[in-house]
């Protein structure tokens, strides 16, 4: 297993919110990853509007899984209504 680290762009309305960052969890423990740490960054400003939003929430994840299944996982989370966007990258060691 190699550890991840997932960035999520969130909408700021908090219902959206908690829908998008559950649904990415969700997702994430579908395919078999381990949530090693969660934070909440906090809602911010974008540099440039994205989908007509000039703010965000920001979310980071920690996981750990199998590098065939991270792809899967990218995915099947760009595709939810309530992420503006979405990164993963392997954790350097």
């Amino acid at each position: 297993m190699r550890t991840y680290e997932a960035m999520c762009v969130l909408r700021v309305e908090d219902e959206a919110f908690q829908r998008g960052k559950d649904a990415v969890r969700a997702e994430l423990q579908k395919l078999d990853a381990n949530v090693v740490k969660e934070e909440d960054m906090g809602q911010r400003t974008l540099a440039y509007p994205i989908q007509n939003e000039t703010q965000a929430h920001y979310f980071y994840f920690v996981v750990e899984m199998e590098p065939e299944k991270a792809h899967q996982a990218e995915q099947a989370v760009k595709l939810f209504d309530e992420l503006l966007r979405f990164m993963m990258v392997r954790q350097e060691q």
